[in-house]
């Protein structure tokens, strides 16, 4: 997802007040906590009028005379200018509790050459509503590539649910640099309030032809980034208050050894060792039953013949074309077993391509035998760019997510029939409209999905969005639900060596990092700051009941207070339906270091060494199921992770999970039926060569346009 050369510093300006009943608010001062080092999204900008939608632009012409953006500095000379601090207001979130309170939350970032000191919002101003928070709001100094978050609400309205409405901030710094120079600034950002739920969308319908590779003929090439990669497009606003009851029991951290601890065994633990992977290193992977493994880290790529005892490692701009969707970064890899497929997702700087292959193709070709699809926003009608893309696999369909940007700019999620990708033809791509849950960017889809996708995004600290697809369905749904308050911001967790690990989540807020599905509970997984419960940044998981209206169930935390945990995955085991950990933990004197285990246990495990710190690390780790053979039927869990150990990124493969014991020995489930991209239903197995056959007979033309 990120280029390693951008760097961004934000800290988080609670700035938000909001109440129950006719009470009248009373005045909040606002206070700071900054982090000084965090990592940034790249080309941070403002939302400019050539964005805007019909209904923006329509407002905007509706609204006071505006005469631009503008930031000025008394007495500032030309060559000054060059390494002047430049502030851009971005990324807004909009949260509507009631018909009359709109909670926003904005981030402040500093794109110039020098510090933005004293920063001080001195005027908020909405039409139709009235700031109840007091000003002005200290923002502290912003430093080069760092930044604030702006947290205000209204009273007044009514506040629609999908109308844009301006926002108006004015204020003043000075020039960190001498001669110091007293500055002032006027932004205008557009809020855009999201659609109301419960609410509901139908997906709409493309196709797309093939593309083939084989032998890794192309010369290499390094990543190319476009202008839309790294940017946040929703900052989350904090929430009024839901009480709730933390979690007493904190997490520990202990070594993994080989072999058996209490109740958990680990059957590897193997480094990849590849080369040249940068410190955002991004690990995914999956392995099928036979010992094939495939696994990416960011800028590369690396297969497994022998069940990880070694690993050769691929450039992927030498394997596929440098055509329309190129590449530049995040990767995911699935392995679906039902057709005997490896799925890679890679995102490039013109869309994101789509490449399967099976184990026996990997294997003969040396991992350059693939059929792929290029799905660039012009397929599906959007203009902008994609980033952080994600896999989920349910019983009939892949799943795949991702951020759009531009107008319409949101969280995208389609699906395509497995039986379409075993067959290698032109499939069928149903999806979302990106705008319907823009509060979700970022956001990581549920694993073992079965027969029902879901995803969620923030509305605010105290509200979460839940989205859901059933497999049987052409229409998506959606809810709200309120869970325990907790806090964006305070991520601040320095290494030995000074580096604050946590600065991809201090930069931008959090985001979904995790979710899984065990029979009717789906959770969901994400960073959370520091507070008056907790010490250090933790990970906060909801268990959200699928068949109760998606009623919480139980919300607990993973914490200790002596060193902080982020960037959290989670899959079901198969044998006992219990929830699988993979993430990370440091700071306070610790490395970062990658760490498995189990929720409820209480205790991770280490698998990496870190030695070195940095302050710009992420953006995920992985856990999969592992496939069940007749020794583990299907208690073991597949992990990628890394730590950084003299300077380089460690990325490793974890085998772990429960001891074989606990699986109970009945019958398998029957198979899946055949269903083509077409929805043509055949009496035969998913995976067979019938099903193959049958469903070549059966795509779909890709409409001329």
């Amino acid at each position: 997802m990120r280029n390693p050369g951008q760097f961004l510093f934000l800290a988080a300006v609670p700035f938000v007040f909001s109440w129950a009943g006719n009470a009248t608010p009373p005045e909040r001062t606002p206070t700071l906590a900054y982090d000084a080092g965090a990592a940034e999204p790249r080309a941070a900008r403002a939302t400019s009028v050539s964005e805007l939608d019909s209904s923006e632009r329509a407002m905007t012409n509706q609204e006071e005379p505006y005469r631009g953006d503008e930031q000025q500095c008394e007495g500032q000379e030309e060559k000054e200018k060059a390494r002047a601090p430049q502030l851009v207001a971005r990324a807004p979130g909009v949260s509507v509790p009631d018909a009359k309170t709109l909670l926003s939350a904005v981030s402040f970032l500093n794109r110039g050459k020098s510090a933005a000191e004293n920063v001080e919002v001195t005027s908020v101003r909405m039409a139709g509503g009235t700031l109840t928070t007091s000003l002005p709001a200290s923002l502290g100094t912003i430093a080069v590539d760092g930044g604030a978050f702006l947290e205000s609400d209204f009273s007044g309205g009514p506040f629609r649910h999908g109308a844009p409405y301006s926002l108006f901030l004015e204020g003043k710094y000075s020039t960190g640099e001498e001669p110091k120079r007293a500055c002032h600034f006027r932004f205008r950002v557009v809020l855009r309030v999201p659609p109301a739920a419960p609410g509901s969308g139908r997906l709409k319908i493309v196709t797309i032809k093939p593309g083939r590779v084989k032998g890794g003929k192309y010369l290499p090439r390094p990543p190319k980034f476009d202008s839309e990669v790294n940017q946040s497009e929703w900052t989350v606003p904090k929430g009024p208050y839901v009480a709730g009851k933390p979690t007493p029991t904190y997490t520990s951290v202990e070594k993994a050894h080989l072999g058996d601890p209490p109740a958990i065994i680990f059957l590897a633990n193997q480094s990849l060792n590849v080369t040249g992977a940068n410190l955002i290193a991004e690990p995914s992977g999956s392995a099928n039953a036979g010992g094939i493994i495939f696994a990416s880290a960011n800028s590369l790529a690396a297969y497994s013949t022998n069940n990880g005892g070694s690993f050769t490692q691929l450039n992927p701009t030498a394997i596929f074309p440098n055509d329309a969707v190129g590449f530049c970064c995040d990767q995911i890899v699935q392995y679906a077993p039902s057709i005997d497929r490896f799925i890679w997702l890679l995102q490039g700087g013109g869309g994101v391509r789509l490449a399967v292959a099976s184990p026996a193709q990997i294997q003969s070709s040396g991992g350059t035998a693939w059929t792929y699809w290029n799905l660039t926003p012009p397929l599906f009608g959007f203009s902008g760019g994609f980033d952080y893309p994600d896999l989920s696999i349910g019983n009939q369909f892949l799943y795949m997510s991702w951020n759009v940007s531009g107008p319409g700019r949101g969280h995208v999620v389609m699906r395509t029939s497995l039986a379409g990708l075993q067959a290698g033809g032109t499939i069928t791509l149903g999806f979302t409209n990106p705008a319907d849950s823009l509060m979700a960017w970022f956001a990581h889809l549920v694993q073992n999905t079965g027969n029902e996708i879901f995803w969620a995004g923030h509305n605010n600290t105290s509200s979460m969005r839940v989205f859901s697809l059933a497999e049987s369905s052409n229409t998506y749904f959606w809810r709200d639900v309120s869970v325990t308050l907790w806090t964006n911001g305070g991520f601040t967790s320095l290494t030995p060596d000074n580096q604050n690990w946590l600065g991809m989540v201090s930069a931008v807020g959090t985001w979904m990092a995790g979710g899984t599905r065990s029979g009717n509970h789906v959770w969901f997984a994400w960073t959370a700051g520091l507070d008056h419960n907790f010490k250090q940044a933790h990970v906060n998981m909801v268990d959200l009941d699928r068949s109760n209206n998606f009623q919480v169930a139980q919300q607990v935390q993973i914490w200790n207070n002596d060193y902080a945990f982020g960037y959290p995955a989670l899959t079901t085991n198969r044998c006992t339906g219990e929830v699988g950990l993979s993430l990370e933990y440091g700071g306070n004197g610790n490395y970062e270091n990658h760490v498995v285990g189990f929720w409820g246990d209480f205790i991770v495990y280490i698998t990496t060494a870190s030695d070195t710190g940095t302050g710009r690390f992420g953006d995920y780790v992985t856990l999969r199921q592992a496939v069940p053979t007749i020794s583990n039927p299907g208690n073991l869990f597949n992990a990628f992770g890394y730590g950084i150990t003299g300077g380089k990124a460690d990325i490793h493969r974890v085998l772990f999970g429960r001891p074989a014991a606990v699986c109970k020995r009945t019958p398998p489930p029957p198979p899946e039926p055949c269903i083509c991209d077409d929805g043509f239903v055949a009496n035969v197995r998913l995976g067979s060569e019938a099903c193959i056959h049958i469903c070549r007979a059966h795509e779909r033309p890709r409409p001329q346009p």
